[in-house]
């Protein structure tokens, strides 16, 4: 029988590279979950010139990928580093309509770097596409190495892993926290309804920008069951826009082993285990 090995999910908030190792044996067990302090923000470093920096994230990330003996890695990619919009299925249909819209919606980029990825909604008469400069994610493809197998993950399809781990039916929403935007997904009896993003100077302007987005995306405002909130600042965001949400859902931040629906030796963490659930749900193996 071919040998198991774990898989790494990886996720990164401000200064701090959260991490979780699966156990290849038990679907639903980790091996470890953990936190790695830097003294320099991880992002601005994969999107910058800072080789002195990029070398320790990327030492860090070798030493769990040898300690665990690691193939599959797993990485969250940066929301605001990507294009996510609904297209009308008939133009997914026409390959010369589909190429008009991503040359509209990558203008200033050239068309060999761009990675179109296509998903399909609830709705069935539109289609969600993912766009992706391939330039602006060198640097977390970098950070792979020679790691067997590397995916970069959009924040929206943790909630597609939610669905395959947790089987929750019904509709939900799903918030990841970053400190200058949230992601926003949305899905209903297993599929994709919408997903969208809001970037943010001030938190306190979150309200006013909530109101701005549903105006325009009418799932954002729909009835959602559950409400999972996750990432950095979770409860302060929970606080600032719960007033805006739907008042018969029920909100879940995503904080303990027991609410993840995952085992684990530890049982209790010296950070937020709401910020390190993207590396725990990459780091299950539901492929």
């Amino acid at each position: 029988m071919e040998e198991q090995h774990p898989s790494l999910g990886l996720c990164f908030f401000g200064k701090q590279l959260f991490y979780a190792v699966n156990d290849p044996e038990e679907s639903r067990k980790l091996k470890r979950i953990g936190c790695y302090d830097f003294n320099f923000d991880i992002t601005e470093t994969l999107l910058g010139n800072s080789e002195q920096h990029f070398r320790g994230i990327k030492q860090t990330i070798e030493q769990f990928k040898e300690e665990y003996d690691i193939r599959h890695l797993r990485i969250l990619s940066l929301p605001t580093q990507e294009c996510w919009t609904s297209v009308p299925k008939i133009v997914y249909d026409d390959p010369d309509e589909r190429e008009k819209h991503i040359n509209i919606l990558m203008s200033d980029i050239d068309r060999k770097n761009i990675q179109p990825t296509w998903y399909p909604l609830s709705n069935q008469d539109y289609k969600f596409l993912l766009l992706r400069n391939n330039e602006s994610f060198e640097g977390l493809r970098q950070l792979a190495g020679n790691t067997s197998t590397t995916d970069l993950i959009s924040d929206f399809e943790l909630g597609l892993r939610w669905v395959q781990h947790a089987n929750p039916g019904g509709s939900f929403m799903s918030i990841c926290c970053y400190n200058n935007c949230i992601t926003i997904g949305s899905f209903i009896l297993g599929k994709l309804r919408g997903a969208t993003y809001i970037t943010y100077d001030e938190v306190q302007d979150l309200p006013y920008l909530w109101l701005q987005h549903t105006q325009q995306l009418n799932w954002m405002g729909g009835l959602h069951e559950e409400i999972y909130v996750y990432g950095k600042n979770a409860y302060q965001v929970i606080e600032i826009l719960q007033p805006f949400w739907d008042d018969t859902g029920n909100i879940t931040k995503m904080d303990t082993l027991g609410k993840i629906q995952i085992k684990a030796d530890e049982q209790t963490y010296g950070f937020n285990l709401e910020s390190a659930f993207p590396a725990i749900m990459l780091a299950l193996n539901y492929d």
